[in-house]
């Protein structure tokens, strides 16, 4: 698996300002961008082993057949969540997991992968908006490292840093495109922008309250129109 798009800097600050915060764990992973998951994680792994728990888990292709398999059969007989099989041996994450669980399902082999050729560095390409909104949502619903999103999507590394830092600070409508397109984001009406608002909402938050919000506040632009 490529490495977190996290450092090992970034997670200890995560950590440091958690520690010193009285907000609820869901709340201030909500507010940092990062999922409840991922920051119950890197608690878990700093309060056992200090700052060498919060290293890059080892490469998926590194695990044995028979390892990956005792822990399939272990989620399948329901002996442990996926959350817990993450916390005992130390695993990447959630998605490493599914996806051993996906294939040994459809009776795909588990078995290591002989190492690939390097593969060419993947240059910028052209892409619409919706493309990148889909590309940000990729990244930040299933916590993908950039170098995931851009093999996916066949884009480079570059676009996919600039389009999630960007929607970070801008919203989705900072995806624009607007090279020999001054008034690009003028064509956006109120109720574009509060449908952006609510599907990146969506993508980040489960604080169902905070959606219904936004979603109220889209019916009345709504009426007005």
């Amino acid at each position: 698996m490529p490495r977190s798009k996290y450092s090992l800097e970034d997670k200890l600050n995560f950590i440091t300002q958690y520690q010193n915060s009285t907000i609820k764990r869901s709340a201030f992973a909500r507010t940092h961008g990062i999922s409840r998951s991922t920051l119950n994680r890197w608690l878990t792994f700093y309060e056992q082993d200090g700052i060498q728990g919060l290293k890059d888990r080892t490469n998926s292709s590194s695990y044995s057949e028979s390892f990956k398999l005792k822990i399939v059969k272990e989620y399948l007989c329901g002996e442990s969540t996926l959350e817990g099989l993450v916390f005992k041996y130390k695993l990447r994450g959630n998605q490493q997991v599914h996806e051993w669980i996906f294939k040994y399902n459809n009776g795909k082999s588990l078995a290591r992968r002989h190492s690939p050729r390097k593969k060419k560095t993947i240059m910028g390409r052209k892409t619409s908006f919706e493309e990148r909104i889909k590309i940000v949502e990729y990244v930040v619903k299933n916590n993908y490292s950039y170098t995931e999103a851009a093999d996916h999507f066949s884009v480079s590394y570059q676009q996919v840093r600039s389009w999630v830092l960007k929607s970070k600070n801008g919203g989705y409508e900072a995806l624009q495109d607007n090279r020999g397109h001054r008034k690009a984001k003028e064509d956006l009406t109120d109720l574009d922008k509060a449908n952006l608002k609510i599907r990146q909402l969506e993508s980040q938050l489960k604080d169902q309250k905070t959606i219904e919000e936004f979603a109220k506040k889209l019916q009345e632009l709504q009426r007005r129109g």
